[in-house]
């Protein structure tokens, strides 16, 4: 069921256990509430922006607003977090998101992006300046980076994305955040987690956006 919204293998792991939320250019590794307990909802709306391929389209339409069951989009604009506009298309590659790139009114903006660049020939360093690009041309200030999800058929790619992905947002001051943990299981997805190897299930999809509205949080709150 859709949702409308009308609001106007190892560096990633090695990189991921350093500073959490120590100023820009820090790592979360997004993977749900802290140990303090669950975030609460802000006083205010925290307004979210994202661009990515089918892991953030699903069975939505993102660029109209409707963000489908799938998605995990649908899991991360609840409770206090609104999803303010953005765009994603099942096969994009970081260069279709840079051509539909528009200027987006939010708080924090979420790129999920980079899976499939390789299989469309683009090098890990088109990779990093069509995400700088998009970042520039959206013009959000408070900027996630997500790890990529697993590919099962072939793990070292998402492995290599990931690497360029969290250099990207250390050399930029953004932060990357890694909410695939909750559904890898080593370098592949875990059990029941997805439905083919490269996408996940609807269960895998939630634990995602779980995490990743707990960065969201964490990012607006700064």
């Amino acid at each position: 069921m859709r949702r409308h919204l009308s609001t106007a293998a190892l560096p990633v792991a090695a990189v991921l256990l350093t500073a959490c939320g120590a100023g820009p250019g820090a790592v979360v590794p997004a993977a749900g509430p802290t140990s303090q307990g669950p975030l609460l909802p802000p006083a205010e709306e925290v307004r979210l922006a994202a661009y990515g391929d089918s892991i953030t389209q699903a069975d939505g339409d993102v660029p109209a607003g409707e963000l489908g069951a799938g998605s995990w989009l649908s899991t991360a604009a609840t409770d206090g977090v609104v999803f303010a506009g953005g765009w994603a298309r099942g096969g994009a590659t970081t260069a279709d998101m840079l051509a539909a790139a528009e200027p987006v009114d939010a708080d924090v903006l979420v790129v999920l992006a980079g899976t499939n660049d390789p299989g469309a020939g683009l090098s890990g360093e088109q990779t990093a300046a069509n995400i700088r690009a998009l970042v520039d041309r959206v013009g959000v200030a408070q900027v996630v980076v997500s790890a990529v999800p697993p590919r099962d058929a072939a793990p070292e790619v998402a492995v290599a994305t990931n690497e360029v992905l969290a250099d990207l947002a250390e050399q930029a001051g953004w932060v990357f955040a890694d909410p695939m943990a909750g559904v890898r299981e080593g370098d592949r997805f875990a059990p029941g987690m997805s439905t083919d190897g490269l996408h996940p299930t609807g269960a895998g999809a939630a634990v995602i956006g779980s995490a990743l509205r707990s960065t969201v949080l964490e990012v607006a709150a700064r």
